[in-house]
């Protein structure tokens, strides 16, 4: 075989991080138009907090049962599903146009609720479109990237919905975010195959890149049904899980505490407290970036999935740990106590791609299932911080903040010393359905 590999994964990987960035767009416009939505249909800030809550409840109970479906029906048909899903839920939203105020927090309501359903599939569909179209050594850099990108959109919405909010009312800006979603699910459809075999892009040279080990590619050719009890209770996946919990709820932070803490810290404004915050967001960007960058390279080197699963998940979120006890012991001002937080959201983000990299390696034929619990510990872990937040707060002042930080990576951290990622969560012969007794006659 001659010639170099053909680059068909990277359009694959690029057409996943538009789907990711647009998904996070959906999600936040609600937040920023939050004040004229509720104007408009003469709703308090209570029930808008109830539209904006129950996305997550969705987005988090739904992740398994999406989860199955993907791995039944396959990533190229369920992305059509969930982005067409998601487009029509964010133009649910704006039939107030037509449907008038006196119904109008019962299609925001439902329309968040939907939008949870149709993103808690996305993300699984995403995972398994990674581990087909991209090799073991590189599969934390396309998490990474991923993961980046749902960052980079959720603050490139804000921005963007922002300035059409001067243009045009909000029902209107929700109709124009839809138009990508259908455009996207569509086009990504229609370019894409579950089996990069059968992609005319694909040359020989890459096919025989991404061509999986002969048990994995076995292993997912196994039918028979889901053994439900066997699956979510293996420490495997029980581990990752539970970190993962740890991770996305303290992660919440830079959303709903980081800007707070700043303002009854150092006596910010509310609008420089936004400004000083998106550096930690920048931080989350850089940091899934260079986690995947690193977990690739650590694999490549030692040929350890724990030095560059484990490995890079504790090493950086250690430091980062770090970078939030400073922070808590230095208050020097606004300026100084960002900069340390920027550096603590840089170093504890690389383990969110080492987390989506092991879901991969240890899923096979249940990779959708298994994203799918890690992700939905992952969201009630995010249900639950915000709440934590103002107890802590009460009982030891808000200037403690970066220590409760610190103490919830550490539990992810102690976490991440059980998770094992080598094998599968179930071999073939735990997947495969039990042999049917032979009838007699008689």
């Amino acid at each position: 075989m001659t010639g170099r590999p053909s680059s068909t994964r990277y359009i694959v990987l690029l057409g996943l991080c538009l789907a990711a960035g647009l998904a996070y767009v959906h999600r936040g416009c609600l937040g920023v138009a939050d004040s004229k939505i509720r104007a408009d249909l003469g709703l308090s800030v209570q029930d808008t907090a109830w539209a904006a809550s129950i996305f997550f409840w969705t987005y988090a109970c739904f992740q398994i049962p999406t989860g199955v479906l993907v791995d039944r029906w396959g990533a190229r048909k369920s992305l059509l599903l969930f982005g067409m899903l998601g487009a029509f839920t964010v133009a649910l939203g704006a039939s107030t146009l037509v449907l008038g105020a006196s119904v109008g927090f019962i299609v925001l309501f439902t329309s968040r609720a939907l939008m949870g359903v149709a993103q808690a599939g996305l993300f699984p569909a995403s995972t398994r479109c990674i581990a087909t179209w991209f090799p073991l050594r590189r599969r934390a850099f396309a998490a990474g990237t991923l993961q980046a990108c749902m960052s980079i959109g959720g603050a490139v919405g804000a921005i963007i919905t922002g300035q059409l909010l001067l243009a045009v009312t909000w029902p209107w800006v929700f109709v124009i975010f839809a138009i990508p979603g259908v455009i996207w699910s569509l086009w990504f459809f229609s370019w894409y195959r579950d089996r990069p075999a059968e992609h005319k892009s694909v040359n020989a040279a890459e096919l025989e890149l991404l061509k999986p080990p002969p048990n994995d590619e076995n292993h997912l050719k196994a039918t028979g049904p889901t053994p439900w009890l066997k699956l979510l209770t293996r420490p495997k996946l029980l581990w990752v899980s539970f970190a993962q919990y740890f991770r996305a709820g303290a992660n919440v932070f830079w959303l709903f505490g980081c800007p707070t803490y700043l303002q009854k810290v150092y006596g910010i404004s509310t609008e420089n407290s936004g400004m000083l915050t998106s550096l930690p967001f920048l931080g989350v960007v850089l940091g899934s970036l260079f986690g995947g960058w690193l977990s690739d390279l650590v694999l490549a080197k030692t040929g350890s999935k724990r030095w560059s699963r484990n490995g890079v998940a504790n090493g950086t979120a250690a430091i980062g740990i770090g970078f939030f006890v400073l922070a808590w012991l230095i208050q020097a001002g606004p300026y100084v106590a960002i900069a340390l937080l920027f550096l603590a959201a840089l170093f504890t983000a690389p383990g969110n791609p080492c987390s989506y990299s092991v879901s991969i390696d240890i899923g096979g034929r249940y990779m959708a299932v298994a994203f799918g619990a890690l992700n939905m510990l992952g969201n009630f872990g995010s249900a639950t911080f915000p709440l934590v937040v103002p107890q802590w707060a009460n009982a030891f002042g808000w200037s403690s903040i970066p220590l409760l930080m610190a103490f919830v990576y550490f539990l992810g951290f102690v976490c991440w010393c059980f998770v094992n990622p080598n094998g599968l969560i179930l071999d073939a012969k735990e997947s495969a359905p039990a042999p049917e007794k032979p009838t007699t006659c008689g």
